[in-house]
């Protein structure tokens, strides 16, 4: 895993440098001369549209893992418009969404954006894996190559892939997958940089985790308050005077736009014999908290056409009597929490 150098502060230059970017990929378009058209957004101006009005988050390293461990853990593919903070949104992760080793991109932000009954989802990596490429490479790399290349770069990310995703509908994660893996006839889809089969597969399966990982973190978000208080806290970050003025000399719109930082509680741990009271009770008080994985319920909907519909639970923090600052009880590791 690998911590971004970007800042919660720098995601308003990173959504203008994105807007640089859609405005040139439609004049592209425009001219017939190669834009960039990915799954679900083949019209260059929805992604034009889309950025501009975009809310911004940005989540902090734990809550990063959280997300991802809780991803992990779906069994299926079930974004609903409930699970959304914003129609329009743009969100940059401070460490690694999908614990890929092997893959040329390095996904670190996704912009979503509510169509009808969709989610239009664009993934976005670190661009330094490109950027990189094309210096080692120099004057051998090939014209094509370096042209598709360099029309996805937008400032210090660029543009991966795009996914469309049912709302309201529940999917097995492979029929995800299969949509922009493979082309309308049942053959995997194009090879643009030559990767191979293989490298291919991986690839796939990186960005199946990103989607994982991202309906962790809208789940996460969307908790009630009760229960997201003792987990998550939200501050509104904004631009420093200096990005402000470079926003200024590159025509953004919104100056002062907050940034939405989503970080994981923090608290001290216990001191040395600290025992929670748990030699005094012999074990009728539990020492740890732990999670409740995120699943589904059915709920009575008379405007449903079933007389049902499915909702997420979870995931939730259980906190027995006395464990208010107990450490949570994961699979990978231990954090701490404060109220």
């Amino acid at each position: 895993m690998a911590t971004t150098h970007l800042r919660a502060s720098d995601v308003p230059e990173l959504r203008q440098e994105l807007v640089r970017w859609a405005d040139e990929n439609v004049q592209r378009a425009d001219r017939g001369t190669g834009a960039a058209l990915l799954h679900g957004f083949t019209d260059p101006r929805l992604v034009q549209s889309a950025i501009r009005g975009a809310e911004l988050y940005f989540v902090n390293d734990d809550m990063t893992w959280l997300a991802r461990t809780v991803g992990e853990g779906l069994p299926i593919c079930a974004f609903d418009a409930d699970d959304l903070p914003d129609p329009l949104g743009l969100l940059l992760w401070s460490d690694d969404p999908s614990a890929h080793t092997a893959t040329l991109g390095r996904p670190r932000a996704v912009m979503w954006c509510r169509v009808a009954t969709t989610l239009r989802v664009l993934v976005l990596d670190d661009a330094g894996p490109y950027r990189r490429a094309l210096e080692e490479a120099g004057r051998k790399v090939h014209p094509t190559w370096a042209q598709q290349v360099t029309s996805t770069l937008a400032g210090d990310l660029a543009v991966a892939f795009g996914a469309v995703i049912p709302l309201g509908v529940e999917t097995d994660w492979d029929q995800l997958q299969r949509a922009w893996s493979l082309d309308p006839n049942g053959n995997s889809a194009r090879d643009r940089y030559d990767l191979g089969e293989t490298r291919m597969t991986t690839l796939n399966d990186d960005q199946l985790r990103v989607l994982r990982t991202l309906l962790g973190t809208l789940l996460l978000i969307r908790q009630p308050a009760d229960e997201r208080r003792t987990l998550w806290q939200a501050e509104d970050v904004q631009p420093d005077p200096a990005a402000r003025k470079r926003l200024r000399r590159a025509g953004a719109e919104r100056l002062d736009s907050p940034v939405r930082c989503i970080t994981l509680r923090q608290s001290a741990r216990p001191e040395p014999g600290d025992d929670f009271g748990s030699a005094d009770t012999a074990g009728r008080v539990y020492r740890h908290r732990w999670f409740v994985k995120p699943h589904r319920r059915t709920y009575p909907d008379k405007a449903h056409p079933e007389g049902k519909s499915h909702r997420w639970v979870g995931p939730y923090l259980v906190t027995p009597a006395g464990c208010a600052d107990a450490p949570i009880l994961g699979t990978e590791k231990v954090n701490v929490l404060r109220h």
